[in-house]
């Protein structure tokens, strides 16, 4: 699905990867990529910061996940998801693109960059 978007063509998809190519495509803003990472938790990573926790994982097997149940579930977040993303689109049409932060004039404090802020 395309959606337009101030004088630029937008992918609707699911995927980080495709939110952060169509940022480095110049398609959307800083501010509309830090909005869409946080769509079904994409943004969010896991991490075991010592060895000591690492030395405590333990593989203890795995359960088949039934498609009749979880693929409903998925489809329901990812339509969700997908929906969310093209009222971002919708509500934001002036903001700080990639060419505006290769061209400078940006710095590392510039209240327009989104700051990871955890909930």
């Amino acid at each position: 699905m395309k959606v337009s978007c101030p004088s630029r063509q937008v992918s609707v998809s699911q995927s980080c990867f495709d939110y952060a190519e169509a940022f480095l495509n110049n398609a959307i803003t800083v501010e509309q990529l830090s909005r869409a990472m946080q769509l079904g938790k994409l943004g969010e990573q896991t991490v075991i910061k010592s060895k000591f926790a690492f030395s405590k994982i333990k593989y203890e097997g795995f359960e088949a996940a039934e498609k009749d149940t979880y693929y409903v579930l998925r489809k329901s977040r990812n339509d969700e998801a997908n929906q969310t993303y093209l009222e971002i689109l919708e509500e934001e049409s002036d903001g700080m693109y990639i060419q505006d932060i290769i061209r400078g004039g940006v710095s590392n404090d510039d209240p327009r960059i989104p700051r990871n802020l955890s909930e």
